[in-house]
């Protein structure tokens, strides 16, 4: 879930080693959070050159994988502890199996352990935490219904599984082969550019400015900009026609009519950094209940809104290296009771698409914390996210812009232009727009605004143990003694 900020600030590549408030001067949440992401910052760097890309101490080696005999569907044990992924301290406070991990929320069809050789391997990530996730957060000295205060980070992980099949690297190769594996899965990353000025149309005299040359809106936005579906860019000239038959153009199928994979890639935004959502208490076909509405009508929900139905097991779902499931549909209200806290969508959020399997089921459970997240897109017709297209500026509102790159799929000459560019699901930018210039705070390239990797979600991965067919797992994981015993 996304964050009520007004923007983010630090910049690695300006080598900023703290932040230094003066007297008098305004201070904002941007600020605060810059020092800390400069802290962070040194002190992730300074672990991965000391420990490299993946380490534990012998004092508490986190993460062993043990077999357990005669256990129901293959499933293993991972031992408590601690590892550091590229200076990522990730923690495992009690003994827990593959089926049972605390933010895995396995399926075992969907991704059962193999039964050939296969790699065992950590993915981590940072995932924004508010009041709705952990109520603890909430101060209730401000009153039950009152404000919620200070957001949190919070390192999340997951141990997955890879497969080899028949081609056995063995414990030697099985790393290499894991990194080449998620290579190809994620790289290379599709880039984005955003602009709501355009060079064309700026004059000498500002009393000339055309009205539809700069960021139109009332007042500060922090655009939020995020992949749905994951997939490959559509090339220049994808055309109305698909923008209003993503549905059909979303997958791949094979000769008999089955989805093989994603096609064009597709995406939502937000003004709000996505950050509009309410806590939901039951769903009931199209029915959701919601224990709260939102802070004011324009952070609030209403009728014609676009809305995600979210919970814990389907927003970790999200950083599937294989998608296990398809992601949550975007519905629109088309009614809502106020007293009743009650909000219709235009279909059951758990019914198949028409297009491919149905998502994850998202019920009423507290301890999911289960919440209806608003989108701001408009697509040309029904409540569709948007295809991602190449090199053409697609708008937003009020004059911001966005601009997809990367290679097209297919590559005219696989040898020479490489792999298509991947979008991946949860992949986002953060857009700054603001009512002083008309503009939006974005690099700048000779030509015009740059295209940049995604902001996040920052992935990191560690190869835990390599499984053979027959026998027991190999530890890939290096462990360090303190350097000061």
């Amino acid at each position: 879930m996304a964050v009520d900020i007004s923007r983010v600030s630090f910049d690695p590549s300006k080598h900023y080693s703290q932040l230094i408030h003066q007297q008098g001067r305004v201070t904002l949440d941007a600020d605060a959070n810059e020092q800390a992401a400069v802290l962070l910052h040194y002190l992730r760097t300074v672990v991965a050159d000391l420990l490299g890309p993946a380490a534990c101490p012998e004092a508490a080696p986190g993460f062993s994988v043990t077999l357990v005999e005669k256990a129901p569907d293959r499933d293993f044990a991972i031992g408590p502890g601690r590892l550091y992924v590229d200076g990522l301290l990730v923690e495992n406070d009690h003994p827990t199996t593959y089926l049972s991990q605390p933010e895995g929320f396995v399926d075992p069809d969907a991704a059962a352990v193999p039964v050939g050789p296969f790699i065992a391997y950590l993915r981590a990530w940072e995932r924004e935490i508010t009041a709705i996730q952990d109520p603890s957060i909430r101060e209730i000295a401000l009153g039950s219904a009152g404000p919620d205060t200070a957001a949190r980070a919070k390192v999340v992980w997951q141990v997955a599984l890879y497969g080899f099949g028949d081609e056995d690297p063995g414990s030697e190769g099985a790393a290499a082969a894991l990194r080449a594996w998620l290579d190809g899965l994620h790289r290379p990353p599709g880039l984005m550019a955003a602009q709501a000025r355009h060079d064309g149309t700026r004059p000498t005299e500002a009393c000339t400015i055309s009205p539809q040359a700069r960021f139109r809106g009332p007042e500060n936005q922090l655009y939020r900009v995020q992949i749905h579906t994951s997939g490959v860019g559509a090339a220049t000239g994808y055309g109305e026609t698909a923008l209003q038959a993503v549905p059909a153009a979303r997958q791949k199928t094979s000769a008999k009519g089955k989805p093989t994979g994603p096609d064009v890639a597709t995406f939502v935004w937000s003004r709000e950094n996505a950050s509009v959502a309410v806590p939901v208490v039951s769903v009931a076909g199209p029915v959701v209940t919601v224990a709260a509405w939102g802070r004011d009508s324009r952070l609030g929900l209403d009728v014609g809104d676009l809305v995600e139905l979210v919970d814990d097991a389907t927003a970790v779902h999200a950083a599937d290296d294989v998608a296990s499931a398809p992601p949550q549909g975007i519905h629109r209200i088309v009614a809502v009771d106020v007293p009743g806290r009650t909000v219709t969508l235009d279909a059951d959020p758990h019914a198949a698409p028409g297009w491919g399997p149905p998502p994850l089921t998202v019920s009423g459970d507290p301890e999911l914390h289960p919440y209806l997240r608003r989108w701001d897109h408009r697509p040309p017709r029904g409540s569709q996210p948007l295809p991602v297209v190449l090199d053409t500026w697609i708008p937003l509102e009020d004059g911001v812009e966005v601009r997809f790159a990367g290679r097209p799929d297919p590559v005219p000459n696989p040898k020479k232009g490489g792999k298509p560019s991947r979008f991946r699901r949860g992949d986002h930018w953060l857009v700054p727009a603001r009512a002083i210039p008309g503009d939006v705070l974005w690099p700048q390239a000779e030509d015009g605004p740059a295209p940049v990797p995604p902001h996040g979600v920052a992935y990191r991965y560690a190869p835990l143990a390599y499984v053979p067919a027959q026998g027991d797992p190999v530890s890939l994981v290096p462990h360090f003694k303190p350097l000061f015993p």
